[in-house]
């Protein structure tokens, strides 16, 4: 049997170790002052629906901006990025602590500066997450996302205990003050951090087309969308372990605010546990087979949330979902990392903190309607029932990674000779001629429904595939291939955006034309209408 690989490798990597300890004192101090929030809020109000709504707030600007961020972080210097989203966050930081100490503090207020903090934080985690490849290893990449959760997850552990404490001697100003205090090492650590940028020859990468191209990839790309699925289903049912517990430790528990925020670490303190044993576990069972246990460990303890009436038992069970949360987010968030190629890894990871900030954002708010109608006892057993009915409904939906490696390196071949065309000028049309025997007909047009797939997901506009109702020649049948890219660069683009394993797939259909390739030209539009609306209804 191979002996599993130690969890700790990347950190023999002096730049992720000391990105990976800034981050994670970072994250300290986000803990700190999420106990402040919620423990002021609790002074203000018993109402579960405002206290969900603080989550909802940190989350929802996850939907909105992580995709745009993660399209930012792919045409962009990543580290520069994150120099930017990190000072935004210290600025909201030290905002909510000079608002705490002026006793200007409502619910609104406590919702809006972690909607503010939220903002930063989804512009943040596309490019955080993407800069992994960049520090470790491919062969390392899965035990640096789950460092990286790990040392997310000691921080939750440690994070609200300290909270508690500062909370409870010092108030909740100091919380806020402390956690922008924390963004300082991180700032210090990225601008040290020479990053080779990546060089290439291809004219750079408007904004909306980066985010058309990124959600076109994500519509053409079966292998993510089923990551997308089992992550969102997972975060909406689980969230109210995060939504739900301040009012069932403040409100029902009657717990101290140090109490409290040593019951919030356990959450913590069971992914840090996980993250020692994952490595072990993922030599004995299959990837997919952890995600469903660890699903099913997690709705175990939401259950005995939902029927638990004393402190020990909440503590355990908490620790059972921490570990869980962490198996099951760390597992899909490698999932994302192998299954697109770098081009696009950014804009990917993106869309899934999209989804899984939109599961989270949605579902604190639906719990907290749930809590505050019904009992929140009655939404933890609910929020376990559906994940178990999510579980089953997805069982068969396998990640594709995880169990069959996927060649994403890039195919380096030069595609064209330089041409005296701007990089701007377009549309260009391409056309591919195949002539094939008739025999292989449906072969090829098999073969060609994947390059399709490939062609759109790419960055084409447009595609489509004719047959010649004149054969060139008895036993043969001539079809045209063409598709549509918005420009040259664009098009250029495309090409390089192919891997080995798409390549693969191209050698295929191509290797059934007569001349094992088919003839290609690229067409460029001769005009641009640029009439009104109404000329074109009047022509």
């Amino acid at each position: 049997m191979t002996r599993p690989a130690s969890p700790f490798a990347p950190l023999k990597s002096h730049l992720f170790l000391a990105i990976w300890i800034a981050a994670m004192a970072s994250n300290v101090g986000t803990w700190v002052q999420s106990v402040g929030e919620k423990w002021l809020m609790a002074e203000i109000s018993r109402s579960p629906l405002l206290m969900s709504l603080i989550e909802t707030g940190a989350t929802l600007p996850m939907l909105v901006l992580s995709m745009p961020g993660g399209a930012i972080a792919d045409i962009v210097d990543r580290r520069r990025l994150l120099l930017i989203t990190q000072s935004w966050m210290l600025m909201a930081a030290s905002l909510m602590a000079i608002l705490s100490a002026l006793h200007l503090v409502t619910p609104g207020v406590l919702i809006t500066m972690s909607m503010l903090l939220g903002v930063g934080a989804a512009l943040n985690a596309p490019a955080w997450q993407a800069c992994v490849p960049d520090l470790v290893p491919k062969d390392q990449i899965a035990a640096g996302v789950a460092l990286n959760s790990a040392g997310f997850n000691v921080s939750r552990a440690v994070g609200p205990a300290l909270g508690g404490l500062v909370v409870g001697w010092l108030g909740a100003t100091w919380a806020f003050a402390l956690n922008a205090v924390s963004f300082i090492g991180v700032l210090v650590v990225l601008k040290g951090w020479k990053r080779q940028p990546t060089t290439t020859d291809l004219p750079a990468e408007r904004f909306s087309a980066a985010m058309k191209v990124g959600l076109r990839y994500t519509r053409h790309r079966k292998a993510l969308q089923v990551i997308l699925l089992r992550g969102g289903g997972f975060v909406f049912f689980g969230g109210p372990i995060f939504s739900l517990l301040p009012t069932l430790a403040i409100h029902h528990l009657h717990l101290s605010s140090t109490a409290f925020g040593l019951l919030l670490g356990c959450i913590g303190l069971g992914a840090v546990g996980a993250t020692l044993v994952l490595p072990a576990i993922r030599q004995r069972i299959s990837p997919n087979t952890l995600l469903a246990g660890a699903t099913l460990l997690f709705a175990a303890g939401l259950l005995v949330l939902a029927f638990a009436g004393r402190v020990l038992p909440v503590g355990l069970a908490l620790l059972v979902c921490g570990a869980g949360w962490l198996a099951v987010l760390s597992t899909c968030n490698t999932g994302v990392q192998l299954s697109v190629p770098s081009w696009v890894r950014a804009r990917a990871l993106g869309v899934y903190i999209t989804v899984w900030g939109g599961a989270m954002a949605g579902g604190a708010a639906f719990w907290g309607w749930v809590g505050e109608h019904r009992g929140i006892h009655l939404a933890f057993a609910a929020a376990a029932a559906g994940m178990l009915l999510m579980l089953a409904a997805t069982a068969r939906l396998k990640i594709q990674a995880l169990d069959e490696p996927m060649d994403l390196t890039p195919h380096r071949l030069q595609p064209h000779l330089p041409a005296a065309i701007h990089p701007d000028e377009g549309p260009i049309l391409t056309v591919l001629e195949y002539r094939v025997e008739e025999g292989r007909k449906a072969e090829f047009q098999a073969a060609m429904r994947d390059v399709r797939r490939i062609r759109i997901r790419d960055g084409a506009v447009r595609w489509s595939l004719f047959q010649d109702l004149t054969p060139p020649e008895p036993g043969l049948l001539r079809f045209t291939e063409s598709f549509l890219s918005s420009s040259w660069g664009e098009h250029l683009r495309q090409h390089h955006r192919a891997t080995m394993e798409d390549r693969a797939v191209f050698r295929q259909a191509y290797g059934m034309a007569a001349e094992s390739k088919p003839r290609i030209r690229h067409l460029i539009a001769a005009w641009e209408d640029r009439g009104s609306i109404l000329d074109r209804i009047l022509e």
